[in-house]
């Protein structure tokens, strides 16, 4: 399987090796690359979303996971579901929106629409809660005890 998360902006320099920690503990069950997408530079809000929504639907593939705050909650063991009913060959792309959110069509575009948490988080931090929870369900997936309830 190969993930992608696709993100607009770098990564926190903070966060950076929990990043790394959990890119290397995915590498026996998926190959998974983070991808630096750059920040739009419009003076508006819109501007910036539509310049960020042309990268991302460029780079983006067909029924990618988008994160925003009006998606769907999903527990460890939904993400968990969701991994394990792909194919093993499969590539799921996962996107990251900017400071300022996505535009509409990118939200349009998605396959599905997923919520970290009702609370506004630093997209830098959703970085890291995404490659820890991906980690997780595929521990959930192999049975192995990383992840206790």
């Amino acid at each position: 399987m190969k993930l992608r998360l696709l993100v607009i902006g770098r990564g926190s320099r903070e966060l950076s090796e929990f990043e790394a920690r959990f890119l290397e503990r995915l590498k026996p069950f998926a190959a998974c690359q983070v991808i630096e997408l750059p920040e739009g530079r419009g003076k508006q809000v819109s501007q910036r979303k539509q310049e960020e929504a042309k990268q991302i639907l460029k780079h983006a593939g067909s029924g990618f996971v988008l994160f925003d705050e009006r998606g769907l909650l999903n527990g460890s063991k939904q993400w968990a579901g969701h991994l394990g009913s792909l194919a093993g060959d499969a590539q799921l792309d996962f996107v990251i929106g900017g400071a300022d959110g996505v535009a509409d069509e990118v939200r349009r575009a998605a396959g599905a629409c997923w919520s970290l948490s009702r609370l506004t988080l630093p997209h830098q931090l959703v970085r890291a809660v995404v490659l820890e929870q991906l980690y997780r369900a595929f521990t959930i997936i192999q049975g192995h005890p990383y992840h206790r309830v």
